[in-house]
């Protein structure tokens, strides 16, 4: 179990696996107003909400922390709506990233995004920031050609995620999204309204239980006065301006959204009031301004009851406007008033709106009116405070005597919506983004002491920007029964067994013969087959496995070839052994059982060779030899000889030089050549005769040559015995070490091997210490009585001298059963010595 820690070290989390951590991050919002893009992350999937720009920044700076999680990594991009703040880097995070996701938005959004975005390239994309631009038109339509298109309460799902649309008022098209993966529900407000106004629904609540709640946090602890109230004070200002003081009123806007509000609520109270008004025009300055009405036209039927039903009860489009006209250059309003002027942008940063602001704000019969939500400083929050005066976009200062109001029509729920939204909802956690830090905490602990001791039990998070919110759900895992399996009604302690099937956290139980009809998976049985290297005898096989899972059935197989014997292990697997192939061969229909059953088979064919019992089992009649000591000893010599010539001289080279200080091979007297000071052999490369004058280094060499033939030929040969001819050196040398034991010479032998050291007589020392080290043979060693195996016995006690002298083993029996025991070249190479 891990656990997770604060960077102060206060425990936090205790996460038994990593996959059950919910994982929020918001990389923009964060104690902030602007660039939305908040990160999920979930059971290996993640979804990015939002993905927006700040409208205070420009340029690189303006983008969320986008390198905080790997854009190759996100499954699904939801975008709420299609204000710059929350939808205008999606072009750039589309193309200009690794992200290879969906993208989804609701009809109304896709369609006024992509004039909005390329508005704001006209904007920003100069000549001089062509290095810094985000993207470009080719990249936005890219973009807008990759976008998805979701409705409002239409579920969709992408690779285990599921995701679907709800109203969020706001502005045309707005959505807020439920998230659900493996069963747990986050849902994302992005930024909404519960107030129906005069063309949009309020924010729906979903109606199923949500785990996490994101929402937003603008205005904090304040609330908004009624919208008939604002109504009445917003146009009462206007009034005021153009009437009383015949002067000029600019209201900097947002080309499309809350906008269209305004121009409803102008139009109506123009049509109402004509008489009086009929002098002063209105104009909507921007160049989506056309573009932008015509969109509203289309989407009328995406608008609440009020406007559907004065469209169908009088035929004309409400956004027909009859007082409203509709300019692209600031150049086509008149310097002097009365007049009204909605231009964009809303933030007064530049275009129309700024300059605009800088040829009224001198004279005192203007007036501006702060109609949204102004961001941290920009102009339009500046402002705010009347400042004596604002600074030129061209530089200097510009005296401000123009009257400031503020008058907010924005469509972000204030404090007494968000709270009644959040009990409504009652999630556990409550995740406030896009606020000012001072906004979000104040409404943090407004919330925490509102529910302090009650039955809501509610966590309040304020994550900053790429702070990641981490929260522990184990989700519940339910399979639906589904096919012939649910034929039945279930009972109490009934049992249901089928083939459980996953996909996308979604859990069915299914009968075998039905998972084709429901999960397209059609059913098939894998035959595997395995050889497994063998050279013994079949008998052997048949023995050992007989050993492991008891009597088994045999059946013959015969073909021009030979024959093929079958056994059949547990009904399960087949092993097969053929005559005329080298090896074992092992089939079985793969399932987890017959799996386990071939793996125990298996294991028990690669350890014949080299088990015990098979050594007392080649002991009798062999298959392919004979242990009679009389046997032919041409034919025993030529066995040695063809295993030998090929295999056995290219690796007794490599021994010989660990053994003795000169080896050199003669290739065209095809011997090998061994040198130690004044003593030589030589070994045929054929037929491995040694040819020397010492006893001693022939006995010696012979048992380099046994050791050699031990490790690399299979069992049936390893039981044979030596020919002949070695067999009567290793003995005179056996005899010999059995004479210098009884005569008590081991103390002068190993003496005079000391002696030889000091006096750098290697070879001396080397002839000393073998004949001082050799074992000597036990005293309760008994004849043997069946002269048919004298030879093999007499060959295993002198092979064991010779062994020990090289291993340091201190039992001449036990070195004897080594080697009477048949030796697999794994076996030996597990021996660090006979390695």
């Amino acid at each position: 179990m891990s656990v997770k820690r604060k960077a102060e070290g206060v425990v936090t989390v205790a996460v038994e696996d990593e996959n059950d951590l919910l994982r929020i991050t918001p990389l923009g919002a964060g104690r902030e107003v602007g660039r939305s893009c908040i990160c999920l992350q979930y059971k290996g999937k993640t979804v990015m909400l939002d993905c927006g720009l700040h409208a205070g920044r420009s340029g690189p700076n303006s983008l969320p922390f986008l390198d905080q999680i790997d854009p190759a990594t996100v499954d699904v991009l939801l975008v709420s709506h299609f204000h710059i703040d929350h939808a205008a880097a999606v072009p750039h995070y589309l193309e200009r990233t690794t992200f290879k996701g969906r993208t989804f938005m609701t009809r109304p959004t896709k369609g006024i995004f992509r004039w909005l975005a390329k508005d704001y390239i006209r904007v920003t994309n100069t000549s001089d920031s062509d290095s810094t631009a985000l993207y470009n038109e080719a990249d936005l339509v890219s973009a807008h050609a990759k976008i998805e298109e979701i409705d409002v309460h239409q579920q969709v799902e992408v690779n285990g995620i599921k995701f679907t649309a709800f109203n969020a008022g706001h502005v045309l098209g707005a959505a807020m999204f439920l998230v659900e993966i493996a069963g747990v529900k986050v849902l994302y407000t992005g930024d909404y309204s519960r107030e129906e106004d005069r063309h949009l629904v309020a924010a729906e609540n979903p109606g199923v239980a949500v785990s996490v709640l994101i929402t937003e946090s603008t205005y904090g602890l304040r609330s908004h006065d009624s919208r008939i109230e604002r109504e009445k004070n917003f146009m009462k200002q206007v009034r005021d301006i153009v009437v009383r003081r015949r002067g000029c009123c600019l209201l900097p806007v947002s080309a499309l959204g809350r906008t269209q509000e305004l121009l409803l609520i102008l139009e109506e109270y123009w049509s109402r009031n004509l008489q009086e008004l009929d002098g002063v025009p209105i104009y909507f300055v921007s160049s989506l301004g056309k573009l932008g009405t015509r969109l509203y036209q289309t989407y009328i039927m995406h608008m609440n009851q009020r406007i559907q039903q004065q469209f169908n009860r009088t035929g004309r489009n409400p956004f027909d406007f009859k007082h409203i006209k509709t300019r692209v250059d600031f150049s086509e309003v008149p310097e002097m008033g009365p007049c009204v002027v909605l231009a964009t942008p809303g933030m007064l940063q530049n275009g129309v709106s700024r300059l605009l602001l800088e040829r009224w704000a001198p004279r005192p019969e203007n007036g501006l009116i702060i109609t949204g939500y102004s961001v941290e400083k920009t102009l339009a929050r500046n402002i705010t405070n009347k400042p004596p005066t604002i600074a030129g976009i061209a530089g200097g200062t510009i005296p401000r005597r123009l009257s400031v109001d503020n008058i907010s029509f924005s469509a972000h729920v204030d404090y007494t919506q968000n709270s009644a939204f959040i009990d409504e909802i009652r999630a556990p956690h409550v995740v406030l983004v896009h606020g000012e830090e001072n906004a979000m905490l104040d409404l943090r602990a407004n919330l925490v002491d509102k529910y302090r001791g009650s039955d809501y039990e509610i966590t309040v998070h304020t994550p900053r920007n790429t702070r990641t919110v981490e929260m522990v759900f184990h989700g519940e895992k339910t399979a639906r029964v589904m096919g012939g399996l649910a034929s039945k009604a279930p009972r109490d302690g009934h049992s249901c067994a089928g083939v459980l099937v996953e996909k996308d956290f979604n859990y069915t139980l299914l009968d075998v013969g039905d998972l084709r009809e429901f999960t397209g998976v059609t059913p098939v049985t894998v035959e595997q087959q395995l050889r497994v290297p063998y050279s013994s005898a079949f008998s052997l096989l048949r023995y050992h496995l007989e050993q492991m899972f008891g009597e088994l059935p045999l059946t013959a197989e015969t073909s021009s070839s030979g024959t093929t014997n079958i056994l059949r292990v547990y009904d399960a697997v087949d092993v097969l052994h053929s005559s005329w192939k080298g090896g074992v061969e092992i089939e079985w229909d793969g399932n987890a059982l017959n799996d386990m059953v071939a793996d125990s088979v298996v294991a028990v064919v690669l350890n014949i060779e080299s088990s015990p019992a098979s050594v007392k089992l080649t002991q009798g009649a062999c298959e392919g030899h004979s242990h009679d000591a009389n046997a032919s000893k041409s034919q025993e010599t030529e066995r040695v000889r063809s295993d030998s010539a090929a295999d056995i001289s290219a690796k007794l080279v490599l021994l010989m030089k660990q053994q003795f200080a000169h080896v050199e091979r003669d290739d065209a007297q095809k011997k090998l050549v061994v040198r130690l000071n004044e003593l030589s052999a030589a070994v045929s490369t054929e037929t491995l005769d040694i040819e020397t004058e010492s006893a001693l280094l022939r006995s010696r060499i012979a048992a380099i040559i046994a050791r050699v033939r031990h490790t690399m030929r299979p069992l049936a040969h390893n039981s044979e015995p030596l020919p002949e001819e070695q067999l009567e050196v290793l003995r005179a040398g056996a005899d010999k070490d059995k004479e210098k034991e009884k005569d008590g010479a081991e103390a002068a032998s190993l003496a005079d091997a000391a002696k030889a050291l000091e006096n750098g007589d290697e070879a001396k020392a080397i002839v000393a210490g073998d004949d001082g080290l050799a074992p000597s043979a036990d005293d309760d060693d008994d004849d043997d009585d069946d002269g048919a195996h004298d030879s093999s016995d007499n060959s295993s006690a002198i092979s064991s001298s010779s062994n020990s002298s090289d291993a340091g083993s201190d039992n001449e029996d036990d070195a004897a059963e080594q080697l009477d025991e048949p030796q697999s070249g794994s076996a030996v190479a597990d021996d660090p010595n006979e390695a």
